[in-house]
């Protein structure tokens, strides 16, 4: 059977050979996944289906998923989701980033099932003709155990992308860094010697942006690492944190946006744009898709 991955492949190649000269859209979303033994929502949530439709009436390029598809990594739930989305998305490919719920939860890491269903781990976005590249990386270390970062065969994959990297390159992973307003929402430490190699590679390649989904909201923090180790934010590179696609919301702290959204950026040869914040409204037909 083909996966997400491979049918979005496909259909990325026949849009980028449609692609004028102005620009073009993409979409980040993430965190779609049901509550779970609560209310026995296993797949995902029946706001999903609204979020998603949203992001296809934009009409992007592509629509990246940052994780956390299915509320746990079965093959029968991994499946489900990819039904949703060809049914929803029937043209427009969707890449996938791997959230600890898309892994069963044991303390091993244990991506068969998504591979089987939907399909690469890692995984490239080039679009040549904008000097445009998206890399996608797995910061899920133990998902059973909730352990999230960086680990010595993730930071070498990363660095040999970024070395062939063009100059306007965004990467895509699930867990965010604890730091600011983020510090306690439990995403991946940035006093590891792991972290502090991740942050001083992408800053030394100018990576535009990071971005992360596993809050249920939606956030954006600067963050730049000092030679001494400390952090500054407010300056530095842009994470964007959008993870409101359907899941049970985060409310505290509040953030930027504690709702369902979306975020859509706009790339041209020059730049990549600020992220345009897209709240989601309305009832879902159903609670549970």
């Amino acid at each position: 059977m083909q996966t997400l991955h491979e049918r979005s492949e496909r259909l990325l190649k026949e849009r980028i050979s449609c692609l004028g000269n102005h620009g073009f859209n993409f979409v980040f979303l993430g965190d779609s996944r049901g509550r779970g033994p609560e209310d026995n929502c296993f797949t995902m949530s029946g706001e999903f289906e609204l979020v998603l439709q949203k992001a296809v009436d934009l009409d992007p390029l592509f629509i990246i998923h940052g994780g956390d598809t299915v509320f746990t990594g079965e093959k029968k739930y991994l499946e489900d989701f990819v039904r949703v989305v060809k049914r929803i998305a029937k043209d427009i490919p969707v890449f996938v980033c791997v959230g600890n719920h898309d892994e069963l939860p044991i303390p091993e890491s244990n991506l068969a099932n998504f591979r089987a269903t939907i399909g690469k781990v890692h995984w490239i976005i080039d679009v040549l003709k904008f000097n445009f590249r998206t890399i996608a990386i797995n910061n899920i270390i133990s998902p059973g155990n909730k352990i999230y970062g960086f680990t010595d065969n993730e930071l070498n994959y990363l660095r040999r992308q970024l070395m062939t990297s063009p100059r306007q390159t965004v990467l895509a992973m699930h867990a965010q860094p604890n730091i600011g307003r983020w510090a306690d929402l439990g995403g991946f430490p940035v006093d590891t010697t792991q972290s502090h190699i991740f942050f001083d590679m992408i800053q030394q390649h100018g990576v535009k942006k990071v971005m992360v989904s596993h809050v249920h909201a939606y956030d954006e923090q600067f963050i730049w690492k000092n030679k001494d180790g400390t952090f500054t934010l407010g300056q530095g590179t842009d994470f964007v944190l959008s993870g409101a696609a359907g899941a049970p919301l985060d409310l505290e702290p509040p953030l930027i946006l504690n709702d369902y959204s979306l975020a859509e950026f706009f790339v041209n040869k020059e730049l990549i744009t600020a992220p345009l914040l897209w709240r989601v409204t309305g009832t879902p037909r159903r609670a549970c898709i």
